[in-house]
C-alpha cells in the first residue's frame, strides 16, 4: 500500500470471538504518532467477518477479524503504521494485539 490510496481492504485478526457484533473499533498509529479510529458502526466500512478468509498471512477464521476498506485521505503519510483492534459487547472490553505495516511513499 502506498500514500494516497484508497479502496485497499485490510483484514485484522484479532484472535477472539467478536460474533455479537456490538462496537468494534481499529485505531491506527501513524509514522508521526497521530492516530485514526474507525469504528463500526459509524462506518461500514470496517465489518466483522462472518466466513472464514486466507490471506498470504494465512486463514483467518469466521467473527475473529475485521475487514477494513481504507476510503480517501485515510492513508497519507508513508512509514511503519501499527493497528489495534477494540472490541465491546455486553459482558467484555478487549483490546488485540498491535500489528505494524509499511505504507511507501
Amino acid at each position: 500500500m502506498n500514500v494516497n490510496e484508497w479502496g485497499v481492504k485490510l483484514f485484522f485478526s484479532t484472535g477472539f470471538d467478536m460474533s455479537a457484533d456490538t462496537a468494534i473499533s481499529i485505531i491506527f498509529t501513524k509514522p508521526d504518532g497521530t492516530t485514526l479510529t474507525v469504528t463500526n458502526p459509524a462506518d461500514a466500512n470496517l465489518i466483522v467477518g462472518t466466513t472464514n478468509v486466507t490471506t498470504v498471512l494465512g486463514t483467518f477464521l469466521a467473527h475473529q477479524y475485521l475487514a477494513y476498506t481504507f476510503q480517501s485521505g485515510d492513508v497519507d503519510q508513508a512509514g511503519l503504521w501499527s493497528a489495534r483492534a477494540s472490541y465491546t459487547d455486553a459482558t467484555q472490553h478487549l483490546i488485540s494485539d498491535a500489528a505494524t505495516f509499511t505504507v511507501g511513499a
